[in-house]
């Protein structure tokens, strides 16, 4: 979740989830949510065990084209 001047923010993450309903639409709407990724340990092989440069190059392959 993001405020207005570009930082995360846990707490709107923590009142959106507590919402149920019309509610968990509306706070939807209102703090739409944004998955961030920094790390991908497993594509269609198991990575945990590669070297952060391996794992890093996997990750930016796979959101290439987004």
């Amino acid at each position: 979740m993001l405020r207005e001047s570009g930082r995360l923010t846990f707490q709107r993450l923590q009142q959106r989830l507590a919402r149920r309903g019309t509610g968990a639409v509306e706070a939807a709407r209102q703090w739409p949510a944004h998955y961030v990724v920094f790390n991908l340990l497993h594509a269609s092989t198991d990575l945990t065990s590669s070297p952060y440069a391996r794992r890093r190059a996997a990750l930016e392959a796979l959101f290439a084209n987004h």
